[in-house]
């Protein structure tokens, strides 16, 4: 059986199957076969970010898998043909690009482009392995409002007075993302928001992972030191204080 026929015969085996689907979705990425190094950057960097933020804040859930990979290709047996599986933690969704055409693109064409990509390899597993459609076709309607403008949680805290959350803009890797801190005086309705930082994706999840609140000051700590820690974290503070009066009378 060639390559080409055995990853037609896997798909329609997963189209039959009936698994329980309880995995939330834990990664999502785009690769590229046939095409250069960095053929859709900074585009698919961004909006990968983007869309992996949302899925897993509505809870999409898949079977077997929880790594979900966009395979991009000029056509489609050839997405086909790299599209085998050799383990069971991940999946590949094709999606089929005209790249001549694409270089030949505007920016904001070539946005559109991958964003179009990244949605069409979703449905392909989506479409297969019978994952709640509703959730990537309503992630889908979000991210378009904004594209690549979206602003994405990253944590939030919720107490009687205040609440505060942690906000990032998905850039590429040589803009860093911004980060953002979120203040709301619930009994007074006042507001405050304050660039706080900038991160990679990954670094954001080491940096920022713990808040605290009391009347007077907004605590941030980092992840507990680990060597996988500290190489992320690299020279950001471990903790950081925030008064609120400060911050609500900026």
């Amino acid at each position: 059986m060639s390559s080409l026929e055995r990853a037609i015969s896997l798909r329609e085996q997963r189209r039959k199957e009936q698994k329980p689907q309880e995995r939330a979705i834990k990664d999502l990425r785009v690769y590229y076969t046939g095409l250069p190094e960095k053929a859709l950057y900074p585009f698919d960097y961004r909006y990968v970010e983007i869309f992996l933020n949302i899925l897993r804040k509505k809870g999409l859930v898949c079977p077997s898998y929880h790594h979900l990979y966009i395979l991009v290709a000029k056509t489609i047996d050839e997405c086909l043909m790299h599209s085998i599986p050799y383990e069971n933690w991940y999946v590949y969704g094709l999606s089929v690009i005209n790249y001549d055409e694409y270089l030949n693109q505007s920016e904001l064409q070539k946005e559109q482009t991958v964003f179009n990509i990244i949605v069409s390899g979703l449905k392909d597993i989506a479409e297969i392995d019978k994952l709640d459609m509703s959730t990537i076709e309503a992630v889908t309607k979000e991210i378009k409002l904004k594209g690549l403008d979206t602003e994405l949680e990253h944590l939030t805290i919720d107490d009687k007075k205040y609440k505060v959350t942690i906000t990032y803009y998905s850039k590429s890797k040589e803009e860093g993302n911004p980060v953002y801190l979120n203040l709301l005086e619930k009994s007074t309705g006042k507001s405050s928001r304050k660039q706080i930082g900038n991160t990679t994706q990954d670094q954001l999840y080491y940096w920022i992972s713990k808040i605290n609140i009391n009347n007077n000051h907004i605590k941030i700590k980092a992840r507990n030191s680990s060597v996988r820690a500290d190489l992320y974290l690299q020279d950001k503070p471990r903790n950081m204080e925030f008064s609120i009066k400060d911050l609500i009378n900026e």
